[in-house]
């Protein structure tokens, strides 16, 4: 069901953009997390995960990120670039006074933790991420190289879907063949469909051109399918689709050229939730770059796909529950 909604907050962020989020304070001296959903999501992805946590006193701030739900949802891309998000999310902890917290991302919303710790570092306890890992600022790196260095890597082509998403026909494509798209991306069988239609180029175009539909992740109930899929398309895909527009194209790499190389490793406590049956965000794709960088890093391996939040969303948990505990006593308030 969907949580709470007297609980939600709106504020005007200080480059005048809405933010939606939900709110719930912390009991006593517990952590107070920031919840960051990522593609395509909402901040109620995380509701098996804000039950758990709020019954052992922890606060949680969990938004709406840009181009979803009751966020803004601008259409020009420029406007998704993480040191913007950064900031709109700064300014949300500033709303509510809060000095130290965790932030925990999922998808895209570890890209953006990854530089909540490269910009404040100092506004954190520890950083927690699940399917996607930590990843260093690479300016010099384009989309293209990335590709290239993944097929001469594992002999064959991966993230290809993203150049769909962030083609100008992307959105509206999917937007016509929702139901198509929807099951694509929360396929049963992700095991075997996304390598096939996810990863080659073209190939997750054809998948919605040809409205092809297949059975929904059975982890998710039907009750969140359903609310989910009803929201993304009130929304509209645009918003979203930019997340990948800035990715393919030179914005997001150029946006992260600020980032001083002294910033790139992570001193503070890290926490990543590998997801092994994700066939985008591989572990072995995920895991060298968290060890690389984040020398003080607990990783957990988890049996489910992409969308662990609901395929193992017990073990979470329980897991992320301890690690936490682990950094009560460092938080300074």
């Amino acid at each position: 069901m969907p949580m709470d909604a007297s609980r939600y907050k709106d504020l005007t962020t200080s480059r005048g953009l809405n933010y939606h989020y939900y709110f719930s304070a912390a009991q006593g001296n517990k952590l107070t997390l920031l919840l960051l959903h990522g593609f395509p999501s909402l901040s109620y992805d995380w509701h098996n995960q804000v039950t758990y946590l709020e019954e052992r006193g922890y606060g949680l701030i969990v938004p709406d990120m840009l181009g979803y739900g009751g966020t803004a949802k601008p259409e020009d891309p420029h406007q998704y670039k993480s040191s913007l998000i950064v900031q709109d999310l700064i300014d949300i902890l500033d709303a509510e006074d809060m000095k130290q917290s965790v932030v925990i991302g999922h998808d895209w919303g570890s890209a953006i933790a990854s530089r909540l710790a490269n910009y404040h570092p100092d506004r954190f306890v520890g950083f927690g991420f699940l399917a996607v890992g930590y990843f260093a600022p690479a300016p010099d790196q384009s989309y293209e190289d990335t590709v290239a260095f993944i097929k001469q890597a594992f002999g064959k082509e991966a993230f290809r879907y993203q150049e769909f998403f962030a083609d100008a026909e992307g959105a509206k494509l999917c937007e016509k063949n929702f139901d198509s798209f929807y099951s694509l991306i929360h396929a049963e069988d992700s095991q075997n469909i996304w390598p096939e239609y996810m990863s080659p180029l073209g190939a997750t175009k054809k998948w919605v051109e040809e409205n092809k539909q297949t059975e929904l992740n059975r982890h998710i109930p039907s009750e969140d399918h359903v609310y989910r899929k009803a929201a993304l398309q009130k929304g509209g895909l645009v918003g979203p689709m930019c997340w990948y527009k800035i990715r393919v194209s030179a914005i997001e790499r150029e946006d992260t050229r600020q980032i001083p190389q002294s910033s790139y490793a992570i001193e503070k406590p890290v926490w990543l939730g590998l997801a092994e049956g994700d066939m985008v965000a591989n572990p072995l794709l995920i895991r060298p770059s968290t060890e690389k960088w984040c020398k003080n890093s607990t990783i957990k391996s988890f049996s489910g796909s992409h969308w662990l939040l609901w395929d193992n969303k017990d073990e979470i948990n329980v897991e992320l529950s301890a690690w936490l505990e682990t950094l009560q006593h460092t938080a300074k308030y």
